[in-house]
């Protein structure tokens, strides 16, 4: 069996989350509405208004909510939708002026509010959730300033530190941090969802954790061989010219206990010595025997 990404997960969570209240319902629709918006809406006088999108999950949240709203009683969605016979290509939703006025002022009043369900609803058209190889990225993307606004608003208002940018003619909205990203994601009702980010933010930190302890253990590998090496090649010049005797005996007994354990670590060698000292004097007693084997050469 196929395990779900992380995003197909969000997606089935936002689609099939249980409502809690009608308020919640009727603030989600606004939301819905307000994201398929390709511009800011002169609030509609004519008869109808007509709106669309390509993200076909959109429309059967819409569907769930619609029948549990204020407006489900008086008017039926199904005879607004116009779905692609092949579900390819955009879903256009014709609905009439007054009802659609009345959404997007409700939808504006919930913003003013505070009200994460209407959020949660423009999230389902402009929302996408990224987990690259390293970091975490949540990204709001809109076709007009107003909805940026909006959103930015409600973000101050959760004290959400977010940054914007324009992409390819677009107002984007990012948010970085992990943990403010499984907040939102609370927020939204995508507990699911939250649990499944945090439980990959952990498995993503012990992976990097030994990534970085093997590569940590191959580097101190590499210095004490290279270290060895150096030492080992100062060690022959003394016996070549016979001049070992002449050291001090201290990096004379350096120099036997090097050639004894050529693979000894500098804090090894160190703690050999008949008087034990730390790595950092037996780096300062091989630099001194570096410099005085050069003066031999």
């Amino acid at each position: 069996m196929t395990m779900k990404t992380v995003s197909e997960l969000m997606w089935d969570e936002w689609v099939f989350s249980p409502l809690s209240t009608r308020s919640d319902a009727d603030s989600e629709i606004a939301g819905i509405l307000w994201g398929l918006m390709s511009s800011f809406p002169e609030l509609p006088s004519h008869k109808y208004g007509k709106l669309s999108g390509r993200r076909l999950w959109v429309f059967r949240r819409l569907h769930r909510l619609w029948k549990d709203s204020r407006w489900g009683e008086t008017l039926e969605l199904p005879i607004m939708l116009n779905v692609p016979a092949n579900f390819r290509g955009n879903v256009t939703l014709q609905m009439p002026g007054n009802i659609l006025r009345e959404v997007l002022v409700w939808g504006e009043e919930s913003k003013k509010k505070g009200d994460w369900a209407w959020l949660r609803g423009v999230w389902g058209n402009c929302g996408s959730l990224y987990l690259p190889k390293s970091g975490y990225y949540l990204a709001f993307r809109f076709k007009f300033y107003k909805l940026t606004e909006m959103v930015l608003t409600m973000f101050r208002s959760g004290h959400f530190q977010v940054g914007k940018r324009i992409v390819d003619g677009r107002y984007e909205i990012l948010l970085r941090d992990q943990q403010k990203i499984v907040t939102l994601l609370t927020y939204f009702k995508l507990f699911d969802t939250a649990l499944k980010l945090e439980e990959k933010a952990i498995v993503r930190f012990m992976r990097d954790r030994a990534n970085r302890l093997v590569n940590c253990d191959a580097s101190n590998i590499r210095k004490t061989l290279e270290a060895a090496e150096w030492q080992l090649e100062i060690a022959k010049v003394f016996q070549n010219e016979k001049g070992l005797h002449a050291l001090p005996e201290s990096l004379q007994e350096l120099i036997e206990v090097r050639m004894r354990y050529p693979s000894a670590t500098l804090t090894e060698l160190g703690q050999m010595l008949s008087k034990p000292v730390i790595k950092s004097t037996v780096k300062f007693r091989g630099e001194k025997l570096r410099e005085m084997a050069e003066q031999l050469q």
